[in-house]
């Protein structure tokens, strides 16, 4: 069994909650620091680990053609209902089968607090697979944290920043921005590290 489908059934147990707490936010205050960088309307958006579909909404609110991929059942039925102006798809790293086989191109990519989820030895592959689906020019957000005490080992994992930006790399991909946010529900456990990576070395 891999991580994904492990991560899956932790978030698909306690979907409501966990829904509430990201809805309790707002798209520009979670991500004050992606909104200079997104293309102008009606560009395509892949938001990757949707969840709740907060980000999603709010981007297709904006004008963006928005895909949201989001593997666990419990996130995505509730989050479709509440966003049908939104392509939804079962989907998950390392490879994004789906997305992949459908070959389209998106000008940006979203990947908010999903890659802790990804097993190490997968991340290259996820970066990959990201840079196979940015069109020319396109620019991805990532933002991930480590894992804290209470939470369980075998889901969460932390990544160093210079693997991330070495997998990056590889995939060729271009490091453009690279901040530490706090975290939006003021816990101080959660420390956060957020890229912003282009298509283009700028």
């Amino acid at each position: 069994m891999r991580l994904e489908d492990n991560s899956v059934g932790y978030y698909d147990r306690d979907a409501a909650a966990f829904i509430r707490r990201y809805d309790a936010l707002r798209f520009e205050d979670v991500h004050s620091g992606v909104l200079q960088f997104l293309p102008t309307p009606p560009a395509s958006i892949l938001d990757i680990g949707a969840g709740s579909g907060r980000d999603a909404r709010a981007l297709a609110e904006l004008g963006y053609d928005v895909t949201a991929v989001e593997p666990a059942a419990g996130f995505r039925t509730r989050a479709a209902e509440k966003a049908p102006n939104v392509r939804w798809i079962d989907d998950r790293f390392p490879n994004l089968s789906s997305l992949n086989n459908d070959r389209r191109s998106y000008d940006f990519i979203l990947c908010s607090a999903v890659l802790m989820l990804v097993q190490p030895e997968d991340i290259q592959v996820s970066f990959d697979a990201m840079a196979r689906l940015l069109a020319p020019g396109g620019k991805i957000a990532i933002s991930v944290r480590d894992p804290v005490s209470n939470e369980p080992a075998e889901i969460f994992h932390r990544h160093e920043t210079n693997r991330l930006m070495s997998a990056a790399a590889t995939a060729g991909l271009h490091v453009i921005d690279a901040q530490e946010p706090s975290d939006a529900l003021g816990r101080p456990t959660h420390r956060w590290r957020s890229l912003i990576l282009s298509s283009e070395n700028l």
